[in-house]
């Protein structure tokens, strides 16, 4: 195995502490480990396999990278893996100043101050996380997904530790249904699950083409895919094609946090929700994230 080790500055409003914190947050993560200060996971690059693992001081996070062979792309898709998993690049600045306007929200950029909006950076994935977490609780969705990531994800063996990567769609598409019925999936979820696989596996969605669509082509292609409805859309929206602008509505979690901190009703309707986040223009996504952060 080769080594190699690389430096990225922190910049302004930005916590590895928060960020770790929000990823540790005791659902039984398959797909990374967090401990010590570090989260460690397995990611897949044009070349093969790669483990990664993340530190930071006040001023750089150092990612190392563990490879059978590692040359200068490599390290420059690690670097670009890491820059949107922590959504680094972003200025937030202004976003912080859009909460404290807000007396609802004042406490925000304190508390959370340096949480970034922690994305999803395998679209597939994204989007089989979605239908995973359907109409289920997060700590059930969470080992459904632990058994489809052990039997269907490639791995790597790292010391006494076990890092996999999300199943690749074509691998799924495969997948025997008595399997996934075997690990809780109902009958619609892996009709879904295969509707999705089926689209990326003839290529008729991929992140890069989806990037450069505007939000409205977006979403009418991410729609256009039978199981993934409006919700859906707008959370791999947010967490991987990375559009500041999304509202996950209809989300019980969402409803939870407006009627917490703004007195809506416990089922807000859109034009509710509409109206509290239109002082947060652009920043629609970041506001939804937080939200959700608040519930715990």
């Amino acid at each position: 195995m080769k080594n190699s080790i690389l430096t990225i500055p922190i910049p302004k409003n930005f916590s590895f502490t928060k960020c770790l914190k929000f990823l540790n947050r005791g659902y039984s993560e398959c797909l990374y480990k967090v401990d010590d200060s570090q989260v460690t996971r397995l990611i897949r690059l044009s070349s093969g396999l790669a483990l990664i693992q993340i530190t930071a001081d006040s001023k750089n996070m150092f990612v190392s990278t563990k490879k059978e062979q590692i040359n200068e792309s490599d390290e420059k898709e690690v670097e670009a893996y890491v820059i949107d998993w922590f959504d680094i690049n972003r200025d937030i600045q202004p976003f912080y100043q859009l909460l404290d306007t807000q007396k609802q929200t004042t406490k925000f950029s304190k508390k959370y101050h340096g949480l970034r909006l922690m994305g999803i950076v395998d679209l597939f994935e994204s989007l089989c996380w979605c239908v995973i977490g359907q109409q289920i609780n997060l700590t059930f969705a969470h080992k459904i997904k632990t058994r489809l990531v052990y039997k269907y994800g490639e791995c790597m063996k790292d010391g006494e530790h076990t890092y996999y990567c999300f199943p690749l769609p074509e691998i799924l598409l495969k997948a025997q249904r008595e399997d996934l019925v075997s690990m809780q999936f109902s009958k619609q979820k892996i009709n879904y699950i295969f509707n999705i696989s089926t689209a990326f596996c003839i290529n008729v969605i991929n992140k890069k083409d989806l990037l450069g669509l505007n939000k409205e082509q977006q979403m009418e292609a991410l729609l256009a895919i039978k199981g993934i409805g409006p919700w859906t859309a707008n959370y791999v929206s947010m967490k991987s094609l990375r559009d500041m602008t999304c509202i996950a509505y209809g989300d019980t979690g969402l409803s939870s946090a407006l009627h917490n901190h703004f007195a809506t009703e416990k089922k807000p309707d859109n034009q509710t929700i509409n109206e509290i986040f239109s002082s947060f223009k652009d920043w629609e996504s970041y506001f939804n994230f937080y939200l959700w952060r608040s519930l715990s």
